[in-house]
């Protein structure tokens, strides 16, 4: 989502690959598209490192979760 000037600049990025400066929402739903989890980042951030907080963070509340599945990235 694209930041506006009343966001802080230290919550916001730029992430060159899709020329967007601002946040990134990174989502975890489960198979019905349900959502388990949300961590929102600054653009800047990849979708490698976002998993490395989001997932973990996710399988210390949701005790059931036992497999995830993910894109290439």
């Amino acid at each position: 989502m694209k930041a506006d000037a009343t966001v802080t600049h230290a919550s916001r990025g730029f992430d060159a690959g899709k020329k967007i400066n601002g946040r990134k929402r990174h989502l975890l739903p489960d198979t019905l598209g349900l959502l388990l989890a949300v961590l929102v980042t600054p653009a800047s951030t990849t979708d490698r490192d976002a998993a490395r907080s989001l997932l973990p963070a996710a399988k210390n509340h949701l005790r059931r979760l036992v497999r995830v599945w993910a894109d290439g990235g």
